[in-house]
């Protein structure tokens, strides 16, 4: 639809360029040519980039342009429709409990909303399941979750507890030295729960 709406645009702007050529003094012969220049680069621009997209979309089987609950209950969830999101990504994981993206949804809507032992929770089964999240993933969920530990639950050993899961994975790699400064920071540091007392 919006190659055709290119289309169209194309063509009015070469018409309307055309009618201001025949209207004014100048040659026209090199407007013409000028003209008939741009409208067919336009329409052999468009042509291809229609065809591709269509060769593309059949290779690729639709495309993606079918969406599934996923797909929309994420669109939702950048939306700031939490209700909406919540709903979809609900219905896909009960469809299909292994849809990562759903779960991660599900968890970044409890974050939004400030539920943060679910958000905890929903970070812990997100991470339990290895083989679906890449390495950086991981390192930044198990980040965020320790930080949600410590500034939300004011609970430090299950912040330590989330870092400490990037040391088993990654041991001596550069991530693994981070978690570990982290957690002696946490260990060095008492919360501001534990100065008022």
């Amino acid at each position: 639809m919006a190659t055709l709406i290119e289309l169209c645009f194309s063509l009015a702007v070469v018409l309307v360029l055309y009618a201001i050529a025949l209207g004014s003094q100048f040659e026209i012969n090199v407007l013409e040519l000028v003209l008939w220049g741009v409208a067919i680069f336009s329409f052999t621009f468009m042509a291809a980039r229609w065809l591709t997209e269509a060769v593309v979309s059949s290779w690729m089987g639709g495309g993606g342009r079918e969406r599934g609950p996923a797909a929309e209950g994420l669109a939702q969830l950048r939306r700031g429709r939490l209700d909406e999101a919540e709903q979809l990504l609900r219905q896909c994981l009960q469809d299909d409990p292994s849809v990562l993206e759903a779960a991660r949804g599900l968890a970044e809507i409890a974050f939004r909303r400030e539920q943060w032992e679910h958000y905890v929770t929903q970070v812990s089964q997100l991470l339990a399941r290895s083989e679906a999240l890449s390495r950086s993933d991981r390192v930044a969920l198990c980040h965020r979750q320790a930080d949600v530990c410590v500034d939300q639950l004011k609970d430090s050993m299950r912040a330590i507890e989330a870092l400490a899961r990037i040391e088993l994975d990654y041991p001596g790699t550069a991530d693994a030295a981070r978690a570990r400064q982290r957690v002696e920071r946490i260990l060095s540091k008492p919360l501001a729960e534990d100065t008022e007392n």
